[in-house]
């Protein structure tokens, strides 16, 4: 650490010189830099690049750093506007919940171009998704000759005890490389990624029964390993025909405990009735393999072409698990009768198989999109308990035991046009989903299936009266299907009393979005959207209080109305300081179906504001301040409270920008986890993550080759489904 901080003054010194001689040569330089964000009325850009807080971490760090997104408990959502889907080169990830953030951490923020923020995603994107799109672009070099980049970065928690459980030293450390050429005709890339991080995860969940107090904390410590790497190549058949291939393949670990405590308690004199402690160890493997095979046709120069994609992924994941819980009297005292212990091991392979083309016409009337994808899915997963005696023999449990099968097949077309006339803009599409699932039980014995025929039609009308005005209307909607995780039966123990289970019969959610947006110039944006939920799901903690057992369970039971207008505002008040704002005031309605489940309604306001600060001419020392601010709002059908966060960073490059060092903290306060409230039955159930997010990290990249990178796309045609696992 000392070391690389004495590599930060040097660089400051040299950018400091550098600055001396430029002055003293009297030369006149005008330097440009790229906007950390970009809105308008169909997207929010945000550039990875000139993101000083981003700079070293990795995707879902950087994806954090978003105004308007926001990620909690594994959820990726808008300000106001409820939950999205996260894509990958316009393929959405077909993961959710810890896996989502545990891929998504296995990404370097430096291989990444810029983030997209797609507010009404057209007829030939996947319906998948409520409130719209994300889409993270990679990097992609377009000149000739070769490039080189490497980076490194040490991180370190900075946790209030730093001790836990006996237990310090919360630190982490990447390395991570890409090259990339370019000729004439061939285009190459490789890139490897190494992350090795001990970290603490928690939360705590409170029931008020009537005449008992029920509390569960979870505190896990994880040592986690992940090693993933790339390859692309692209070659150009001829001036009108090109075809590609690319790889992505990793395999990560997350090897740990958690240290559960379970306390009963009389609330009318606060006494403690019983208690139990819960060891759970872990060890996660999982591995990923995916193979895109695409190829563009131009069949002139007008822009007519044919783009095609063939995509197979693999997720495979194994984990063995040992539960020994014990059970306390109310003087602490132990209560033998009261132990469980268990031990288990569980599988999920998923295999995923897709073909996606599109062809764009143009004429001139219009340009013409159609297209089509077909999606095969297969899924087994198993999870194999055993109850272990005081001779540790393994005794079979099938009540507690599932394997499950499932497949699921979906066809699409869409048709889209895109009329631009004057002063103003159409853009309609319709896409159509045929899909079919068949989900078994192989120890249940249960067989469900379902076929369902859905259509989701989109519009956007744009009009401009001027150059610094432009108006919109946008309409889409949108499907977001259950998780693999979700629609299991099977159970995932957490203490002696209280589990998870999946539900086969859970269905897909359906949103309807609605948006009225004006643009002036690139400084202010003012929306006024409305979006409403049907069919929607949502996890439910359910308990017995005779049993005090408790379990959670997704449910469709939820209706949602949401009412919002944002506003976006970027001041151009000197060229030393990047500036953007955003303020969105939402009315959330949440319609319960089920009737020990209460209505919730109430507003919610968020507040960001994103500031780089460039403290020389030269723009290679700058410095950022981002903050945003959530007050109480309504989520599914739980309210949450007021959570908050502050990022600071600092940036220097050096030797022609060469090299670039970076020095972060996030999560200043250790405020940007909410405390979650609902109530089923009468009963007050809260939710509360431990603020956990507060860390400093130190990175340093280099860069060389003999041509200047410029950022492009990969597309690949399967990432509505690898959203799901």
């Amino acid at each position: 650490m000392k070391q690389l901080l004495a590599l930060l003054a040097l660089m400051m010194l040299h950018v400091h010189l550098h600055a001396q001689i430029d002055t003293n040569l009297k030369e006149i330089q005008i330097i440009a830099v790229k906007s950390t964000v970009k809105n308008n009325s169909d997207k929010l850009v945000y550039n990875v690049a000139t993101s000083i807080t981003a700079t070293g971490t990795d995707a879902l760090n950087a994806l954090s750093k978003v105004p308007g997104i926001k990620i909690s408990d594994g959820s990726v959502g808008i300000a106001g506007k409820g939950n999205v889907r996260v894509m990958i080169n316009d393929q959405i990830v077909q993961l959710s919940g810890i896996e989502l953030t545990r891929y998504l951490k296995t990404i370097p923020a430096g291989q990444i171009s810029r983030i997209e923020l797609i507010k009404n995603p057209g007829a030939n994107y996947d319906a998948e998704g409520n409130a719209g799109l994300i889409n993270i672009v990679m990097k992609k070099s377009n000149q000739q000759g070769y490039q080189v980049n490497i980076q490194t970065s040490g991180k370190r928690w900075l946790h209030n005890p730093a001790k836990v459980y006996n237990t310090r030293g919360y630190q982490a450390g990447n390395i991570a490389g890409d090259i990339s050429y370019n000729s004439n005709k061939l285009s190459a890339r490789a890139g490897i990624n190494f992350d090795r991080s001990h970290l603490l995860e928690g939360f705590r969940t409170n029931l008020s029964y009537p005449k008992q107090a029920w509390m569960q904390s979870d505190t896990g410590d994880y040592k986690y390993r992940n090693l993933s790497y790339e390859a692309g190549l692209d070659y150009k058949l001829s001036p009108k025909a090109s075809i590609g291939l690319n790889y992505m393949g990793g395999k990560n670990t997350y090897e740990g405990f958690d240290h559960v405590y379970n306390t009963f308690t009389t609330p009318e004199t606060n006494t403690l009735d019983s208690s139990i402690r819960t060891l759970a160890t872990y060890y996660p493997i999982s591995r990923i393999n995916a193979i895109n095979l695409h190829s563009v046709i131009n069949f002139d120069t007008s822009g007519r072409k044919l783009l095609l994609n063939a995509d197979y992924f693999n997720h495979y994941r194994t984990d063995v698990s040992n539960f020994d819980s014990k059970s306390y009297r109310p003087d602490g005292s132990p209560n033998p009768s009261g132990n469980t212990r268990f031990y288990d091991t569980n599988k999920q392979n998923i295999n995923i198989y897709t073909f996606k083309a599109d062809a764009i016409l143009p004429t001139r009337f219009a340009q013409f999109a159609f297209g089509g994808k077909v999606s095969f899915i297969d899924n087994y997963s198993n999870a194999f308990y055993y109850n272990k005696n005081t001779q540790n023999e393994l005794i079979y449990n099938p009540g507690l035991s599932n394997e499950f099968d499932y497949k699921e097949n979906t066809q699409s077309l869409y048709a889209s046009m895109n009329v631009d006339h004057n002063q103003w803009k159409y853009k309609i599409g319709l896409r159509t989903e045929l899909t079919q699932t068949k989900g078994y039980s192989h120890i249940l014995k249960q067989n469900t299936t379902n076929d369902y025929v859905k259509f989701f039609p989109s519009l956007s009308i744009g009009y401009q009266p001027s150059i610094n005005h432009s108006l919109a209307f946008n309409f889409g909607r949108r499907i977001n299907r259950p998780t693999f995780w979700n629609l299991n039966p099977y159970k995932s123990l957490y203490t002696a009393y209280s589990y998870g289970q999946g539900n086969p019969y859970l269905q897909p959610e359906y949103n309807s979005n609605f948006e009225v947006s004006h643009s002036y110039k690139n400084i202010l944006s003012s929306s006024l959207f409305f979006n409403m939920t049907d069919n929607g799901f949502s996890n439910v903690i359910l308990a017995d209080a005779g049993t005090n057992i408790v379990y959670t369970t997704p449910l469709n039971f939820i209706k949602t109305y949401r009412y919002g207008i944002s506003e976006n505002l970027s001041i151009p008040l000197t060229s030393w300081l990047d500036n953007n704002n955003q303020v969105t005031l939402s009315y959330t309605h949440a319609k319960s179906k089920m009737s020990n489940i209460k209505d919730v309604k109430g507003f919610g306001l968020y507040l960001a504001s994103n500031n780089n600060i460039y403290l020389n001419e030269q723009k290679t020392l700058a410095a950022a301040v981002n903050f945003w601010y959530q007050f109480p709002e309504v989520d599914h059908i739980s309210r949450t409270d007021s959570y908050y966060k502050l990022d600071l960073g600092m940036k220097a490059s050096a030797f022609k920008k060469k090299v670039d060092l970076a020095l972060t903290f996030n999560d200043v306060f250790m405020s940007s986890a909410p405390a979650i409230t609902t109530t089923v039955n009468n009963i007050k159930q809260t939710f509360t993550n431990f603020q956990l997010n507060r860390f400093a990290l130190l990175s340093i990249s280099y860069h060389f080759g003999n041509s200047t990178a410029k950022s492009g796309d990969k597309n690949t045609g399967n990432a509505e489904e690898r959203r799901r696992l």
